[in-house]
């Protein structure tokens, strides 16, 4: 969907109808709509959003239900949610009849959440005529401790109302890791599929969206991507399916849910320069005597989030792979979600990977050296408002 601004906010009702209709046509089952589909994902305040001209959380309810009764649509979609004396980014489920079959609020707050919203307290799994249906909102896709006690909680499909933020620092280029690579790393981590929407275009001069809403399988296929602009409607059909096993050891399951904190870097690392061509002889070596913190982990336990989410709790900047890996999907996505360097280290292919997901090396590059600055995976902030550590909500986090 295209964004609308607070004042625009009344124009996003005949968007959502339209959709609706689209849907339906289509033969589609679920409709799924972004985050903060009314009034606005950037709500100025808590005082404009309290304005007259602003529908209350009620009124936003009936409208959606009305919605998906006349067009005989389960439907999911962000709004602003009003309960106990403050505002939750939350996510409404609704049935073919209308009916409201509960509610999901984004835990993980990110950026100008923390500005106008609470974080939510639970994870949310909700049944349905297609199986158990679980519901997480934009950066809750970040943290992976979230999808994993959504299947530990019996998700066999996610959804994901959104608003990927543009986070490119060049002018008319987007970029974002969650259709970059991160929902793909999710769908095949966890064996379910991945149903996400987002929003294009601006929010005033605040906001940029990168749009590419998508549909993937439990094994991380693209069934169906949106464009980077306007308004479009995607459909894909998909299945349903029990989950992977997750792998997670007792030991590491101890670690995830204790609440002793992580690591904290009493001072930025340097920059440490590393000759990849020496890899194989000594690259532990090199990189511990430049000061870095390092694990080396078989490649196989990256298909897991859990060895490198401890590791990471406990300090490590560098996780060295070793083995084969199918493609770098995973790889990235453990680097991301944690801010460390990844080097995936095996006889074919070589790669560093930076704190943000990017691959910064491949071994074929021209140059035969890379470094890496060790501040930036001792840096766990997302925003200057988002901490990766200090927002974890462990009573919240469920798996065996």
């Amino acid at each position: 969907m295209t964004a609308t601004t607070m004042d625009q906010a009344a124009t996003a009702w005949p968007a959502v109808e339209r959709l609706a209709k689209q849907a339906r046509e289509a033969g589609a089952d679920l409709l799924v709509l972004p985050e903060a589909v009314y009034p606005a994902y950037w709500l100025e305040s808590v005082e404009r959003y309290m304005q007259a001209d602003i529908e209350r959380s009620a009124a936003v309810l009936a409208r959606f239900s009305k919605i998906a009764a006349a067009h005989r649509l389960w439907l999911v979609a962000g709004f602003v949610e009003e309960a106990d004396g403050k505002l939750y980014n939350s996510a409404a489920v609704i049935d073919r009849s209308g009916k409201l079959v509960g509610t999901a609020r984004k835990n993980f707050l990110w950026g100008s959440d923390h500005r106008w919203f609470a974080p939510g307290d639970a994870m949310s799994v909700f049944d349905t005529e297609f199986g158990r249906l679980g519901v997480l909102i934009c950066a809750d896709a970040r943290v992976p401790e979230i999808p994993a006690t959504l299947v530990h909680d019996g998700a066999e499909l996610i959804v994901q109302p959104t608003a990927w933020v543009n986070i490119s620092k060049v002018r008319r280029t987007y970029r974002n890791i969650q259709p970059d690579f991160l929902i793909r790393a999710r769908a095949i981590e966890f064996g379910v599929p991945f149903v996400c929407c987002s929003k294009s275009g601006r929010e005033g001069t605040v906001l940029e969206y990168v749009g590419q809403s998508l549909i993937a399988s439990a094994d991380g296929r693209v069934q169906a991507q949106a464009a980077l602009g306007g308004e479009e409607l995607i459909a894909a059909e998909i299945s349903p399916c029990r989950p992977k096993r997750l792998r997670i050891s007792p030991e590491q399951r101890e670690r995830l849910l204790s609440r002793s904190p992580a690591y904290e870097a009493s001072r930025p690392g340097g920059k440490c320069g590393v000759k990849v061509k020496l890899i194989a002889e000594g690259l532990e070596s090199q990189l511990r005597a430049a000061g870095a913190r390092v694990v080396r982990l078989p490649a196989a336990e990256l298909d897991g989030f859990a060895a490198v989410r401890c590791a990471a709790l406990d300090g490590v900047q560098v996780v060295v792979a070793e083995g084969r890996l199918a493609d770098d999907t995973i790889a990235r996505a453990r680097a991301a979600e944690n801010r460390v360097f990844v080097i995936t280290a095996s006889d074919r292919a070589w790669r560093v990977i930076d704190p943000d997901g990017t691959v910064a090396w491949r071994q074929g590059d021209w140059s035969d050296a890379v470094e890496l600055d060790l501040a930036t995976a001792d840096l766990k902030q997302f925003t200057p408002e988002t901490d990766m550590w200090r927002q974890r909500r462990v009573e919240c986090y469920r798996f065996a």
